[in-house]
This record gives C-alpha cells, sequence and structure tokens, in this order.
C-alpha cells in the first residue's frame, strides 16, 4: 500500500507540488493579514492567485510550469527577506530549492545547474539582507520581531518537508529505474521469458551445484518464417508470444524457460530425467499443436519441434545442449511437430 501511493504521488508530483505551494501561500496570506502585515499579505494574495491560474491552465508534461514555480519561489522568498529585514528565514526556500529543481526538472533540461547557481545567488543575497537588517517596511519591524522565530520555524518545517518527500520520491524513483533495468537486462523484451545472456548466467554459477539428473530442451517453431512471410513479422510476434506463453504456463516452478533466439526456446529442467523430461515435454508439444493464434481475423496453427538431451554434470550444460540442438535438427528433417530424445 505503501509502495503504491509513492508510485502515485511520484506520478503526480508536479501537480501535487503546485497546489501544496498553492496552500502555502494562501494559508500565509491569512496569517500575516491576522497579524497585521499587509505587505506580506498582498505578497502572498500575488502569488496564491499566480498558483491559481497555473493550476487552471495545467496540462501534463510542461515543463515550464516548474521553471516558473522555481523563478516565482525564490523571488518570493527574496522580496520577504527584503520586507523582514531577513527575520523571517526564507532563505530555507531557497536553499530547498536548489535541491528540488535538480529532482524535478526532468533529464532533457540542460539548464538545471544554471538554476541552481541562480539559487544560490538569491540564497547568499538574501543572507546578506539578514546580516545588514535591510527592512523595506521599519514600520513593521516591532510585529516582525514578535513573530519572527515562530515564522521562521514554520518556514524550516515546511522546507524540511518538501525535502523528505522529494528526496523519498527520488529514491522510489532510482529503485523502480533499477528494477526495470535488472529485468530487461535479463528478460527477453517481446515473450518476457528470461533471455540467453541470463541463462547462460545462471548456468556458469551453479556449476558448483551437484545435479542429479537435468533435461535441456530446445523448442523451434515450424515454418516460422512462413509465417512471416505470408502474415508480417506482427504474426510472427504474435505466435512468439503464443508459444512462449505455453512453454512458461505449462513448466514447473523450477523449470527455467529461455528465448534463445529467433524462434527458438530452452527449457531447463533440473532434476527431471529423459523418461519423465520426454512424457512433459510431449505433452506440451501437443497443447501447443493444438493451439491456434488469432491474427487479423486469421487463425495460425502452430507447431514445435524439440530436441532434448539430459545431463548429470553442470559443468558440461553447453555440451547438452549442443547435443539437444542435434536431435533439434534430425526432427526438422525428419517430419517436423515431434520430440526427439
Amino acid at each position: 500500500m505503501g509502495k503504491k501511493f509513492l508510485e502515485f504521488l511520484s506520478k503526480k508530483k508536479t501537480l501535487l507540488f503546485l497546489i501544496m505551494c498553492l496552500m502555502v501561500h494562501a494559508f500565509n496570506a491569512g496569517l500575516f493579514y491576522s497579524l497585521g502585515l499587509y505587505p506580506f499579505t498582498v505578497l502572498n494574495v500575488f502569488s496564491t492567485v499566480f498558483y491559481a491560474l497555473v493550476l487552471l491552465s495545467f496540462k501534463k508534461h510542461t515543463d515550464f510550469y516548474l521553471i516558473f514555480t522555481y523563478f516565482e519561489i525564490v523571488t518570493f522568498s527574496f522580496i520577504s527577506e527584503l520586507f523582514s529585514g531577513g527575520a523571517f528565514s526564507y532563505i530555507f526556500y531557497v536553499i530547498g530549492m536548489v535541491a528540488v529543481v535538480f529532482y524535478l526538472l526532468p533529464a532533457k533540461i540542460r539548464m538545471k545547474h544554471l538554476f541552481q547557481s541562480i539559487g544560490i545567488i538569491y540564497a547568499l543575497v538574501i543572507y546578506y539582507i539578514h546580516m545588514k537588517n535591510i527592512c523595506l517596511f521599519p514600520e513593521y519591524k516591532a510585529v516582525i520581531q514578535d513573530c519572527a522565530q515562530e515564522i521562521g520555524f514554520l518556514n524550516l518545517c515546511i522546507t524540511l518537508f518538501t525535502l523528505f518527500y522529494i528526496s523519498n520520491l527520488y529514491m522510489l524513483e532510482l529503485n523502480t529505474a533499477t528494477e526495470k533495468l535488472n529485468y530487461f537486462s535479463n528478460h527477453d523484451l517481446l515473450t518476457g521469458l528470461f533471455n540467453r545472456r541470463f541463462f547462460e548466467y545462471i548456468m556458469k554459477r551453479n556449476k558448483s551445484e551437484n545435479e542429479n539428473e537435468y533435461t535441456i530442451a530446445i523448442f523451434d517453431i515450424d515454418d516460422f518464417k512462413k509465417v512471416n512471410d505470408t502474415y508480417g513479422h506482427e504474426a510472427g510476434d504474435c505466435v512468439l508470444k503464443a508459444v512462449s506463453n505455453l512453454i512458461e504456463e505449462n513448466s514447473k516452478d523450477d523449470y527455467i524457460a529461455v528465448r534463445w533466439g529467433g524462434e527458438e526456446f530452452i527449457l531447463y529442467m533440473p532434476q527431471t530425467n529423459a523418461d519423465r523430461a520426454y512424457d512433459i515435454l510431449t505433452e506440451l508439444s501437443r497443447k501447443i499443436s493444438f493451439t491456434t493464434v488469432d491474427f487479423d481475423d486469421q487463425k495460425l496453427s502452430v507447431t514445435v519441434t524439440v530436441g532434448m538431451c539430459t545431463g548429470t554434470d553442470l559443468t558440461e550444460y553447453e555440451s547438452v545442449i549442443r547435443r539437444a540442438d542435434d536431435k533439434l535438427y534430425y526432427g526438422k528433417r525428419n517430419g517436423k511437430n515431434c520430440v526427439v530424445k
């Protein structure tokens, strides 16, 4: 539930960030009005109207909203500190946005470092205002001093919350991207089966393990070129997906189905002797032959030829594959739609 909620926040991050900015300014407008700090009230009203207009015209994947928002926040913070003589700690907003802008703006925006540099300059200027106690409205100094600590603390909390929220979304997206990268590096994109690289990796990794008996079967779709030539490559892709789904669905959990290349698949069957493997593969071949693939109002018949070989030593798995491949081609030359033991 927590991960799904974070995924929702990630998808809506720009919209939610704009809504949060609107709510902060609307709250501040009411707060400063109640304190009698009218210049701050007017400033926050203008910012509230700005975000309301932005949200009313909001469109998905529009980067300039974030750019305008960034400059609104740092400029608002600068003006607010001029009004207060640097007493309200709006420098926290600017420092927070220097980090946030790098995450929110997409990678294609090459001006990220420029925006960050501008934010750093704003932060230095605001700090200078604080050090020199520059204040455009000295008549409000007494009221400002009375509430400076509370408002400064509020601004610190808002900044920390934003950084916490953004950093967690960043970690979620980073982990999601890593998971996708791992999946795509280990799986065939069309069929979803493991790819050849991953299969060879796990077989080499498991060479030191003792294996009593295992079987490797190679499947080849019969007359696959004819399907592509007659109906097109989209039809061929449909056939590949259908066959791969049947192989995966009708295999045990500890069996490994692999897209070996082209129209060939491998099924690694650990702890399975030749007789047991032959029965399983024969039944699977039969199910495939009874299956029709729907494509553009056409029903395509599919059969496979299977070559299988059993081994007892995982260090010799490559030799087992070669022998299974030889049996596959024997079956292709002698009628197809069969399992060669």
